[in-house]
């Protein structure tokens, strides 16, 4: 076995192994729970090996400390059925030739089996002589058959693939990633169609196919997600390819450099900038140059930054503030509001940047007394791995962002947090507000996966409930409000990738909520 903080598997997987093995071989990658301890306690012997080089060539190292004539190849959250033990058992006692043994597995998530026993379910290679070994690959490694003979052993073991919706996201979140980039590295390149059938494929497979269907809620909703899985996996590879995120950033840089001076000296109303920030040392200059000049204070509150964002802040003037007893999005801008002293409040993150029209905006409202009948909006333009998907003639984000200080503030939000206006309108200022989405894909839907727990838990505390048809129904209308009413099909290929990432996000947020109203974390 190869394990990293496996624990909680380990104490159901060794007790399956008794009587069994001749002994128990478990490489190690990091761990920092008691999974060593369990180990031992069944007799098992501990490796350790954090040079991690793919699962491949883990799971090589592991098999070479193995003594024995036979390799049984087992994950950490794999259960063997009694009947399997017995089938193992027999070939075991013979002398190895040139087979290579595989084993039917039943997958369960979140503690539900989701393959019925009596359909064609995939055999994989786990038995076999020593002298058969893994490939290299980084993800979805398996044994080198070299012409070997094959046969299906009787019985099932159960595979125990998430407890919970968060950890399989993330699990195969990290999966993704490594498959795009192991195939990036070897040169492989992906069509745009392929991230558009893939998943659909993979829907039809998982859930007609593989017999999905006759397992209930728990089996459309396996299939649900490992469509998106295979989303992600091609949607990336195909980002490493095509992102244009970085040559965006040199043009928001140049940007900053390029805008027209304001006059100031007129302004009836001071204004404070107010930010919160953690590692943005990257974008955080960038944003305080198109703003520096119509600001009267500058208040930037830290969550626990670890680069150079206070050293950039400080060469601003900003008034420089630490809260790292993090409580949401929403309490966290409450603080940051508190420390400012000013008339409005203007309130940006470190990856935005104020257009030159903007500007103007904001600054000939300054010169006009305090205004409190009224917050005022700002139009932000998103840039989706560098690209301008939904294009400003179209549709773009209106966030009350500009407010007399005292009078508004942001709600209690965790994620989401909105000004609470206290039922004044708003009034959208003329020019536009850039925003840098993300760096790339993975790391837009890594910080998706995360504002999908957040969520879900928030809203679960709250009493919200959500049925597995609310699911399905807000996730296809995240997709169409993307993609036909806010234009995103007008964005070529990553205006799809963004429709199909909200339709995810909304899909994870809701099955998040859903199991968590069955009781279950």
């Amino acid at each position: 076995m190869i394990v990293k903080n496996e624990a909680k598997n380990l104490a159901v997987t060794l007790p399956s192994l008794q009587g069994l093995a001749d002994e128990i071989i478990v490489l190690d990658s990091g761990s920092t729970d008691n999974s060593r301890q369990l180990v031992e306690q069944y007799g098992g012997t501990w490796y350790v090996s954090t040079d991690w080089q793919g699962f491949g060539k883990q799971r090589q190292l592991a098999q070479s400390y193995a003594t024995g004539d036979w390799i049984f190849a087992l994950d950490a959250d794999e259960e063997v059925t009694p009947q399997l033990k017995e089938s193992i058992l027999k070939i075991i006692n013979q002398k190895p030739e040139n087979k290579v043994y595989g084993i039917k597995r039943i997958d369960c998530i979140f503690g539900h089996e989701i393959d019925p026993s009596y359909w064609a379910i995939k055999a994989h290679w786990r038995l076999y002589p020593r002298h058969f070994s893994y490939n290299d690959n980084l993800v979805h490694e398996s044994v080198v058959l070299n012409n070997a003979n094959t046969e299906t052993l009787d019985g099932f073991m159960r595979h125990h693939t998430a407890e919970t919706p968060l950890f399989w996201l993330q699990k195969r979140l990290d999966y993704a990633k490594a498959w795009a980039e192991d195939r990036h590295a070897k040169g492989k390149k992906v069509s745009f169609y392929k991230v558009i059938l893939n998943p659909l494929w993979a829907f039809i497979k998982q859930y007609l196919i593989d017999g999905r269907f006759l397992k209930g809620k728990y089996g459309l909703i396996y299939s649900l997600l490992f469509t998106q899985y295979t989303f992600n996996k091609y949607a990336i590879l195909y980002d490493l390819t095509h992102n244009q995120a970085e040559q965006a950033f040199i043009k928001s840089l140049e940007t900053s450099k390029d805008l027209q001076p304001v006059n100031v000296s007129n302004k009836q109303s001071s204004l404070s900038l107010v930010m919160i920030v953690k590692n943005e040392a990257k974008h955080l200059e960038a944003c305080l140059k198109t703003v520096q000049d119509i600001v009267d204070e500058i208040i930037i509150l830290d969550s626990g930054s670890t680069d150079g964002t206070e050293t950039i802040a400080r060469q601003y003037g900003a008034k420089w503030y630490v809260n790292e007893e993090w409580q949401g999005f929403g309490k966290q801008r409450q603080l940051a509001q508190s420390y400012a002293t000013c008339d409005y409040v203007l309130v940006l993150d470190a990856d935005e940047r104020l257009e030159n029209d903007l500007r103007h905006s904001i600054v000939r409202l300054l010169n006009e007394p305090l205004q409190t009948d009224k917050v005022f909006s700002v139009a932000r333009v998103n840039q989706f791995c560098g690209v301008e998907v939904q294009k400003r003639m179209w549709y773009t984000d209106k966030l009350a962002r500009l407010y007399a200080n005292g009078l508004f503030k942001y709600s209690d939000l965790d994620v989401h947090e909105s000004l609470d206006q206290k039922g004044v309108p708003s009034e959208v200022l003329q020019g536009y507000l850039l925003h840098i989405t993300n760096d790339n894909l993975h790391h837009f839907l890594m910080k998706n996966v995360r504002y999908s727990h957040d969520w879900a838990r928030e809203k679960h505390h709250k009493g919200k409930k959500i049925t597995l048809l609310g699911v399905l129904l807000r996730s296809w209308f995240s997709f169409f409000r993307e993609y036909i009413m806010r234009a995103d099909i007008l964005g070529g290929a990553y205006g799809y990738i963004l429709a199909f990432a909200s339709l995810g996000y909304t899909m994870d947020k809701y099955i998040m909520l859903w199991q968590l109203n069955q009781g279950k974390d």
